[in-house]
């Protein structure tokens, strides 16, 4: 199903995009599952599959903020495992397993965080110690256990162990079934959206909405039109902030 130089290179591929991430947090940035996808779709040899996984799930996930020691469903796991699958079987079976491997894919997180402890607890002896080499060096150690669970480890189980599962669900999966996944795909990125308009202040910005419903619907305009015309209308209302609140402060001046 998959050949082995697709395996290696997606396992590097993702086994280094999590160093780099757990290193400068770069992750934290919005479209990282767009990269993995686009990445993963360049090994599998079908860009296009890794384009439109790694849209949707961008689009499921942009709405996830995993602050603190919180947990959420893993989808540059799942856009790499997605793609892989979708290349090789077709595109709504790669979107279902996307989906169900990012949301397993949090109890392993949840894993690798109580696997850091000990490393955790010996850097804290060092620190009081005042052995500061020491201690920075049991974090970088700590750091392991974390990128082994989250990246190399269960890729290796999913391609070798999962393919033929799932090479054998496929065959016996009816069409209304993937129709149903494809339908299910099409509504999930709009919940991502719905996560990220709660944690906005929509109510003192809700003329915005408006205004991007509007050009979209009615005026045909796409999502890349439209987040460039609202890029401009925030250009727009940070520039007058400011200028108005330079004539505050003048006018405080000028009054004294």
């Amino acid at each position: 199903m998959f050949t082995v130089p697709q395996i290696v290179l997606i396992i590097l591929w993702f086994t280094l995009y999590n160093v780099i991430t757990s290193a400068t947090g770069f992750g934290l940035v919005a479209g990282g599952v767009v990269l993995n996808g686009l990445a993963t779709g360049l090994i599998m040899g079908d860009v296009a599959t890794g384009f439109y996984l790694g849209g949707t799930y961008e689009l499921m996930n942009i709405g996830l903020n995993p602050l603190g020691g919180s947990t959420v469903p893993n989808y540059n796991m799942g856009v790499v495992v997605g793609v892989a699958f979708g290349a090789v079987t077709n595109m709504e079976t790669g979107m279902a397993v996307g989906i169900v491997v990012a949301t397993l894919a949090s109890t392993l997180d949840v894993l690798a965080k109580m696997s850091g402890s000990f490393f955790l607890h010996k850097a804290q002896e060092c620190a009081r110690a005042k052995d500061v080499d020491t201690a920075v060096r049991w974090i970088h150690i700590g750091l392991w256990p974390r990128i082994l669970l989250t990246a190399p480890l269960p890729l290796l189980i999913l391609f070798v162990a999962g393919a033929p599962i799932v090479e054998a669900v496929n065959n016996f999966i009816p069409a209304w079934l993937l129709a149903g996944f494809k339908n299910a795909g099409n509504m999930l990125p709009a919940i991502g959206f719905a996560i990220l308009l709660r944690s906005m202040n929509i109510k003192g910005n809700f003329q915005y909405v408006i205004i991007g419903f509007v050009l979209f619907a009615y005026f045909g305009i796409g999502a890349l039109g439209a987040a460039l015309i609202g890029i401009a209308l925030a250009m727009i209302a940070y520039y007058t902030n400011n200028k108005i609140a330079e004539v505050q402060n003048m006018g405080g001046v000028g009054d004294e």
